[in-house]
């Protein structure tokens, strides 16, 4: 019976991970993943000169890339050359496909494991030695872990590491590991995390915290412990991306611009939407909900509920939360990934509470079912084929040949591409429309006069307009192509938002507030979504739209990408 449970868990674990992990490939449709990825492929160390064979160490794996650490990065390296069969280490010529998978696999067993130690740290918080099932159901079907499986980037790593630094900080509180043990533990995975990303410098309070909630030692003793670990954990940094050493002027250069473009100093297209955007209410409305779904809310009581809470346990996981939480919801930019490594705390907040209510049993299983269906429905994104995939089929096959085609600059991949399966089958008198496709920098629109008139020559001759996601109009205007509750906008924005945007940027208005009105002569003609659903031979029982979450939730992996054909001049 134990093998049959625990083969249905790790099944589905890996299901849930692994679906669909070649999603979108061969194309770029995440930019921190392509990052990486580019990365990847720079890693070799060859001998730089023959004669004396003499390495060049500042060349030597060097990625010439720190947005991030290099442990996620050498780890994808050293996946290829496993599976290439230890052959031509230093050498290897790595393909874009085979980066990106590694960069995948690497977060789908971080998330398969983050799940087995968050099941570890329920048991400690519970004094349980068994585990319920419905703790693994919530657990393995979030829409986070979901999500972030399937991106290759840093976020399933780290909040791997955060929730591995908890359970051994737990540990020691509950007397079940040696102090110099946990040291070195603790070092070690605090080290790792800071050789992902060095934001994650802020892991190093959790134990230098849980050393002084010690009980049998001194102050002394205490300080020379964390001494001990401050040292060792910089050391494994060191060894695990040192070229933010060895290449200490490209680290700062990083750094510095990573920093302002965070603290909001660097205004780049990418973050406007948090412009005016208020702290803390922006996540509560924007990043929670998409991500966790109903356990998130019920997760979020609970941590109140906890609060007031005496035993060390808990005010340990307490602190844990709001140490990382509140410098990320502060500042300037509040992408959902900046609060990727507390989500699995909300869960185990959202499932204690659960436990802790006296309801009947039939109650909790429909809260439960609730609960599970974000992530069932978000399944479907990497089950079907990707939207864009779906989108530029149908303009191949039914926008004529050479059309004029108005689009949008500065999303991921310019629309249309060519589907895998249409490149298969190689239906050259579908692909071939020689479409004349004009990606327009709309950002610059109402600084540039000359843009202006060219968007006019645009306008005029163009028959069809793609919009191809929501990273324009939403974060520009206040305008949305079909009739949305603003809701969100006025909770989660300063209430001066929509006037100053019409100020600041009065040409974008006009053009979206035009285009969606119909007044521009354009009307829509199809309209193409993945967002995350519930189907059954084919319909439709259940769908979560999401659009209007923080935009990175979306616009990598689930756009919605509207197409717009002239029904007359204006």
């Amino acid at each position: 019976m134990a093998f049959g449970y625990w083969l249905l868990v790790i099944g589905l674990l890996f299901y849930t991970r692994f679906v669909g992990l070649n999603w979108g490939l061969p194309y770029p449709m995440h930019p921190d993943e392509r990052n990486m990825a580019v990365a990847v492929q720079r890693l070799n160390c060859e001998i730089s000169n023959l004669e004396f064979r003499v390495l060049n160490f500042k060349e030597c794996f060097n990625p010439h890339f720190f947005a991030y650490g290099q442990l996620p990065l050498y780890l994808a390296y050293f996946l290829i050359w496993v599976w290439r069969g230890f052959y031509d280490v230093g050498r290897m010529i790595i393909s874009y496909d085979e980066a990106i998978m590694a960069l995948r696999i690497i977060s789908a067993f971080s998330s398969i494991f983050s799940a087995l130690i968050m099941i570890k740290i329920l048991k400690i918080i519970t004094n349980k030695k068994k585990e319920n099932f419905w703790w693994l159901l919530i657990i393995i079907f979030s829409p986070f872990f979901i999500q972030f499986s399937h991106f290759g980037t840093t976020e399933a790593l780290l909040m791997f590491f955060y929730l591995l630094l908890i359970y051994f900080c737990l540990l020691i509180l509950k007397e079940n590991i040696a102090i110099k043990r946990f040291i070195f533990l603790a070092s070690l995975v605090s080290g790792l995390s800071l050789a992902t990303k060095v934001s994650s410098l802020v892991y190093f309070f959790l134990p230098i915290l849980t050393i002084f909630l010690i009980k049998d030692k001194n102050i002394y003793q205490k300080i020379f412990f964390i001494g001990y670990f401050l040292g060792e954990a910089l050391v494994f940094f060191l060894i695990f991306s040192p070229h933010n050493i060895i290449s200490w002027s490209e680290f700062i250069s990083a750094l510095r611009y990573e920093s302002a473009v965070a603290l909001g100093k660097m205004p780049v297209f990418y973050t406007k939407q948090f412009d005016y955007s208020l702290p803390i209410v922006f996540q509560l409305i924007k990043v929670i909900p998409a991500a966790l779904g109903m356990i998130g809310f019920i997760g979020l009581i609970g941590l109140i509920r906890f609060i007031g809470k005496r035993e060390r346990k808990i005010i340990f996981l307490v602190l844990a939360f709001f140490l990382y939480f509140l410098p990320n919801a502060l500042i300037y930019v509040k992408w959902t990934r900046f609060l990727a490594p507390i989500f699995p705390l909300i869960l185990i907040f959202g499932i204690l509470f659960l436990e802790s209510l006296k309801i009947k049993k039939v109650i909790r299983i429909i809260i439960i079912i609730f609960a599970i269906l974000p992530g069932i429905g978000y399944l479907s994104i990497y089950q079907n084929s990707d939207v864009r995939f779906e989108a530029s089929e149908w303009i191949f096959k039914n926008i004529r040949q050479s059309s004029y085609i108005l689009s949008e600059t500065a999303n991921v991949v310019d629309l249309p591409i060519i589907p895998p399966k249409l490149r298969n089958l190689n239906l050259n008198q579908i692909i071939n429309r020689n479409y004349q496709i004009f990606s327009f920098n709309f950002y610059d629109l109402d600084q540039n006069k000359s843009l202006q008139k060219e968007l006019a020559h645009h306008l005029n001759k163009a028959e069809y307009i793609i919009v191809p996601s929501r990273r324009i109009f939403a974060n520009y205007t206040c305008f949305w192509p079909e009739k949305k509750d603003d809701l969100f906008l006025r909770l989660t924005y300063d209430k001066s938002r929509c006037e100053d945007l019409k100020k600041r940027f009065p040409y974008l208005n006009r053009y979206y507030q035009d285009l969606f009105s119909g007044r521009l002569g354009f009307e829509k003609v199809v309209e193409f979504s993945s967002y995350p659903k519930i189907s059954f031979f084919g319909k439709t029982l259940l769908e979560f739209p999401d659009e209007q979450a923080e935009e990175t939730w979306t616009v990598f992996d689930h756009p919605v990408i509207r197409v717009y054909k002239r029904v007359k001049r204006w």
